[in-house]
């Protein structure tokens, strides 16, 4: 073995164990790396390959699975490749292949495994139980679904709850002090710090905070601004809940400082609300697909705004020519 190749290779299980960590965020030196030589990726994926040991951990308690499609229980370790329309070449995959599976104590009862997704990538998580999460873009989540609870904690981001429901071993989503409680459930929740949406489709959740119970039904949305203020209840219809999943964000009255949250989440590019725009309200839908320059041309006429770049993003501005 050459001392290039043995080189290529300890760089290769350097940045396999960064970028692994969930508080990485040096995405711009890893693409240059992949970029420097063809052989930086095969000897990437060959990293991740070796790891075995993950395997032997992650055990029989969930199946990662892109696209809906099913894959053998040894390649959950290894993410699977979706482009990410802010990155070109080399670099797309190296921002896609952030959502490695990790082992970290945090929810009572054992380990928990951590699986985390970049901005603008989906993917879904099927249980053994048959439930089976769906993750949206900028999302980090533990699971514990083994013992006498089946436990889910989200600290960041979005997902999607399909729930296959056990009265004997009931899901709990974990948000901070809140859980969120499964009564045989499709729902989806945001979290962003201490603010929480809660939207469910079909069936029930539970929202507990220490004394504090809410039963939501299926067209049933909650939200909080931070985890101190309390919670308001309010109904949509069932189908637009958890609708990124299917490429369009619908809105009734909702503010553009939300939007601009989702859309980043979707997109995979920070997108923020001007303060001249934050609390501007919007009723409609957006449609998702194209790249993020296609879908914001089309949406900023119709949330009343103008993007001005900021970044690698944009921020939405009052469309009054100012900042055009």
């Amino acid at each position: 073995m050459n001392a290039t190749h043995s080189g290529a290779e300890d760089a290769a299980r350097h940045w396999a164990i960064r970028v692994g960590d969930p508080s990485f965020g040096d995405w711009d030196d890893f693409a240059a790396w992949l970029e420097e030589d063809p052989a930086n990726l095969a000897a990437y994926e060959a990293a991740l390959d070796i790891d075995t040991w993950a395997v032997s951990l992650l055990g029989e308690a969930t199946r990662a699975v892109n696209d809906d499609a099913p894959i053998a229980d040894h390649e959950a370790v290894r993410p699977r490749r979706k482009p990410l329309y802010w990155a070109t070449g080399l670099a797309a995959v190296a921002a896609a292949v952030i959502a490695l599976v990790l082992f970290w104590p945090g929810l009572s009862g054992g380990n928990v495994n951590w699986v985390a997704t970049a901005p603008g990538q989906h993917r879904t998580i099927a249980l053994e139980d048959g439930t089976r999460i769906v993750m949206n873009g900028g999302t980090r989540l533990g699971m514990r679904t083994s013992g006498a609870g089946r436990q889910v904690e989200l600290a960041r981001g979005e997902a999607l709850f399909q729930v296959r429901h056990d009265s004997d071993h009931p899901f709990a989503v974990v948000v901070g002090d809140t859980r969120l409680v499964d009564a045989g459930t499709l729902f989806n929740v945001v979290r962003d710090g201490g603010a929480l949406r809660v939207g469910v489709a079909e069936g029930e959740v539970i929202y507990q905070l220490g004394t504090n119970q809410i039963a939501l039904r299926a067209g049933d949305t909650l939200s909080r601004t931070d985890a101190a203020a309390a919670p308001v209840v309010s109904h949509v219809d069932p189908v637009t809940i958890g609708d990124w999943r299917s490429g369009s964000l619908q809105y009734d009255d909702a503010m553009l400082d939300r939007v601009a949250q989702d859309l980043s989440r979707n997109l995979g590019r920070p997108i923020t609300a001007g303060s001249d725009v934050a609390n501007q309200r919007f009723t409609g839908t957006l449609n998702l697909a194209g790249t993020p320059q296609e879908v914001l041309a089309r949406a900023s006429p119709l949330l009343g705004v103008t993007l001005s770049p900021e970044g690698d993003g944009w921020t939405m501005h009052r469309d009054d020519g100012a900042h055009r």
